[in-house]
């Protein structure tokens, strides 16, 4: 009975706060905006690729996941302009880059060159990468073909392959058969 007890207010507590959110949510008349950065375009292995820099100092790059996600970070990273240079990038076929003529074009490969000509092209020496999810494969796939060209490798909620990507699903695919009734387990 006490579990039911706790349940049920764990429930409407539960409740009460989603009511909240939508109703602060709703008090809301402008839509919040984003202030970007400057950007520009720059012509990368015959595409151009959009960017976004704002600050002064070593060079960082941060690469966001998807694939298939235009850049992300800003304004949760801007801080960090007090003493980097913070570039956001469009990778190509995302966000304002340019879009392939043909899906073979996109390929993983292609988005580790892009990276070391967007680092030629804006004339950086050794530069600081964050990868996030898909981004961090890359960045790690770039630190292997440029370790010469890479500061600092900063990796975040990524894996190192497809067949971790898999072996990932399948876990979670068991753990919810097996632990959640509704979707079949015990």
């Amino acid at each position: 009975m006490k579990n039911y007890a706790l349940t049920k207010l764990l429930l409407h507590l539960s409740l009460a706060i989603c009511l909240a959110c939508l109703v602060s949510a709703k008090a809301q008349t402008a839509p919040v905006e984003i202030k970007h950065a400057p950007g520009d375009f720059v012509v990368v292995n015959g595409a151009k690729l959009w960017y976004e820099s704002e600050g002064k100092g070593e060079p960082f790059l941060l690469i966001a996941g998807g694939p298939g996600s235009a850049h992300y970070f800003e304004p949760f990273f801007s801080v960090l302009a007090a003493s980097n240079r913070l570039i956001y990038l469009d990778a190509f076929g995302r966000g304002k880059s340019e879009r392939a003529k043909s899906a073979k074009e996109y390929t993983f490969e292609r988005d580790v060159e892009d990276i070391e000509g967007l680092r030629k092209a804006l004339g950086l020496g050794k530069i600081n990468l964050l990868g996030h999810s898909y981004g961090g494969m890359v960045a790690q796939g770039y630190a292997l073909k440029y370790p010469d060209s890479v500061k600092r490798l900063v990796l975040a909620d990524t894996l190192f392959s497809a067949e971790m990507w898999q072996a990932n699903n399948d876990s979670c695919n068991y753990e919810l058969r097996n632990n959640t009734p509704k979707s079949g387990g015990k």
